[in-house]
């Protein structure tokens, strides 16, 4: 099945077939079409529409069930005859469907965020907690977090006390925190609010982002071996508590497991690291043949953009030639669904782990070191003494960067290996 968001152009009113759709002012991309359709719901739709629309978009018959997204959801409240508890709470819906005594209006936000922490793992209860945020999504998680029985919860935020200069004074003693805010999304990522070093009690970091895959901040998180989860079981987990209504019909954990599995096996980049030689660009090739893929290969872009890598660090020296490599991975790496084939000695910039470990699983390519290619190759080249040198100091970079090893012989048993590797972790 395809993840590509869809930014389909909805029919204006009275012109569309469609019974269901999300309702927003500027969607862009959005991945409720994908889901709804993979929940069975062919006639899921986006609808853009401004505010002097409204009225009239509510009012069309043929419209059975709405999802609403900002800047909408407290008009769709009000446009409701009847709202649940939930919605009442939260002064805002999300859902709404048409009942024969007008439109029902709920938050499945509330239970997508639960469904969230729930299936990371994340015990709640009598622990702080910290939010990243004072908005709208931000309160939905207070609600939320109250409700899973927190014992005591803080906010920080750029306005209004404590802020977010003050957490090394709040995170004191906070076991988990949740960011509410924007802050690390697509395309500005990775960036980050708060240092970790700042919560030394931390068990579990929430991120209610989905794009990119990791926030820094979630990265940061998953280095010091703290429980994380993104934000796509959130946004699957409220499309599924919007379809129950709109389907009215259930869907079992192991069916919503599998659709977050399967966007996220098309999400994720496959990066390829290794020593100088060792055939990423090669075994690249046969992965993306195999698994139908786009390959991205990044010393091909820096010849294009700045010449020959060999000749341009001869040239204009290493230092400045990392600085280049790193811009190229900034832009890669923001992608999803590629295949990327790195430089040997991307791994040297700590900074380039956020950057491909955002959207990427990292596959380090190991072979014997005098069978590597070293012609033309300017940091690997004059012989296996050197090149024993260089792989000493690379090694255990490698090693931290990497998720998985591939001890591989041909370049058709790499592009296996990581294949098999790759769909046995989505489990597809």
């Amino acid at each position: 099945m395809s993840t590509e968001p869809h930014n389909q152009e909805p029919p204006k009113n009275g012109q569309h077939t469609a019974s269901f759709g999300l309702l927003g002012k500027t969607l862009g991309h959005s991945y409720s079409p994908l889901i709804h359709k993979s929940l069975g719901n062919e006639v899921y739709s986006l609808f853009e529409r401004e505010p002097n629309e409204l009225d009239n978009f509510f009012a069309d018959p043929v419209l059975q069930g709405l999802n609403v997204t900002i800047p909408y959801k407290q008009t769709a409240y009000q446009a409701c005859a009847e709202v649940s508890d939930i919605a009442r709470r939260m002064g805002g819906v999300n859902t709404m469907v048409r009942r024969k005594d007008g439109w029902y209006g709920h938050n499945t936000d509330y239970e997508g965020f639960i469904y969230m922490v729930k299936r990371a793992g994340i015990s709640v209860s009598d622990k702080k907690v910290v939010i990243l945020g004072d908005g709208a999504t931000a309160h939905m998680a207070h609600m939320a977090l109250e409700d899973l029985g927190a014992r005591e919860i803080v906010h920080l935020s750029r306005k209004t006390e404590p802020l977010y200069k003050d957490a090394p004074v709040v995170g004191k003693g906070s076991q988990i925190l949740v960011n509410t805010t924007p802050v690390g999304m697509y395309p500005n990522c990775p960036e980050q609010l708060v240092n970790l070093d700042d919560f030394p009690n931390l068990e579990a970091v929430v991120d209610v982002i989905y794009n990119p895959y990791r926030t820094a901040l979630l990265i940061d998180a998953e280095e010091r071996g703290l429980i994380t989860t993104d934000g796509l079981p959130m946004l699957v987990g409220q499309a599924v508590g919007s379809a129950r209504l709109f389907q009215n019909k259930d869907f079992s954990d192991e069916e919503i497991e599998q659709l977050i599995q399967q966007i996220r096996y098309k999400q994720e980049n496959i990066i390829l690291i290794g020593m100088p030689g060792v055939g990423k660009t090669t075994v690249g090739r046969k992965l993306a043949a195999l698994l139908n893929r786009p390959l991205v290969d990044c010393d091909a872009i820096f010849e294009e953009r700045h010449g020959h890598p060999s000749k341009y660090i001869s040239t204009h020296g290493e230092p400045d030639f990392r600085d280049k490599e790193t811009a190229i991975l900034r832009d890669m790496s923001k992608e999803t669904g590629l295949i990327i084939a790195t430089g040997g000695g991307v791994i040297t910039r700590p900074e380039n782990y956020a950057l491909l470990r955002q959207n990427g699983r990292l596959y380090w390519l190991k072979r014997p070191l005098e069978i590597l290619d070293t012609e033309n190759r300017v940091l690997s080249n004059g012989g296996l003494e050197r090149l024993q040198n260089l792989y000493k100091v690379r090694k255990p970079l490698y090693e931290h960067f990497a998720q998985c090893e591939v001890d591989y012989v041909t370049p058709e048993d790499g592009a296996q290996q990581i294949a098999d590797e790759y769909n046995d972790h989505y489990k597809i």
